[in-house]
């Protein structure tokens, strides 16, 4: 990471850091977050064993990651090792943790790239229904955690209204409108309500998530009809968790 001389590496210098999300980004220090230990080398095979030496870790294995340079080219990274720790640390447990990788980096000839740290999101959060909004933010996360932009990622949306018969008029009018895979739900929900799913074959591009979302809402009001969420799951997934989702 270039920083510039007279300001700290966010990366390496783990009191700025907890100074910088306490201070600039107001961040509540009891709340878990992932903490990510990066390491790069040049043999996938080395970083792997590496990997299942850390037990008490979250391990992520990349074998190549797209970087761009200073002068905006797109090139091929080294492989690269995410060692993950999720929870509520202080600042000596990440000093404890950083020490360690940069032993092993030292051990082992591969190079240690600092720490970052992001939104935790548990198992239940992962099949809430999601506004526009935090699903935008759940682009970024994946982003974040090593998805490249525009690569293919499954979106589902979820409609609701009060009767079958206006659910089923919405999907075929959805499918009209180009978003071919649009289901109605048969049976209500605990209130009543009745659903349509409309699933896509998305990417992790937030334009093309927000142009969706206002095209599906567009023809969800002209059958009054509400938007319920987004989420990032494909059929035969979304199927699977069926049971572990509100609606």
């Amino acid at each position: 990471m270039n920083t510039p001389s007279n300001e700290p590496d966010l990366a390496f210098d783990i009191d700025a850091l907890f100074n910088h999300l306490v201070e600039e980004l107001e961040v509540d220090l009891s709340v878990p977050m992932d903490w990510t230990f990066t390491l790069r080398g040049v043999e996938m095979g080395q970083l792997k064993s590496i990997a299942e030496t850390l037990d008490d870790y979250q391990c992520e294995l990349e074998e190549s990651v797209e970087e761009i340079d200073e002068k905006g080219r797109l090139s091929l990274g080294r492989p690269m090792l995410s060692v993950v720790k999720t929870g509520a640390l202080m600042p000596s447990e990440v000093k404890k943790i950083a020490d360690q990788m940069s032993q092993i980096a030292e051990r082992t000839g591969i190079e240690y790239e600092g720490v970052e740290v992001f939104d935790a999101i548990d198992d239940d959060e992962l099949f809430d229904w999601l506004s526009l909004d935090e699903a935008v933010w759940r682009l970024r996360h994946f982003s974040d955690s090593g998805l490249n932009p525009g690569e293919e990622l499954p979106w589902v949306f979820l409609l609701m209204g009060d009767s079958l018969e206006q659910m089923q008029k919405l999907a075929e009018a959805l499918v009209t409108g180009g978003f071919e895979n649009s289901q109605s739900d048969e049976d209500p929900d605990e209130e009543g309500r009745y659903g349509v799913f409309v699933f896509q074959e998305g990417s992790n591009d937030e334009e093309r998530l927000v142009a969706a979302h206002r095209q599906i809402v567009k023809i969800a009001k002209d059958h009054e009809a509400t938007f319920e969420g987004i989420q990032f799951l494909s059929e035969e997934d979304f199927v699977d968790v069926t049971l572990d989702l509100d609606v």
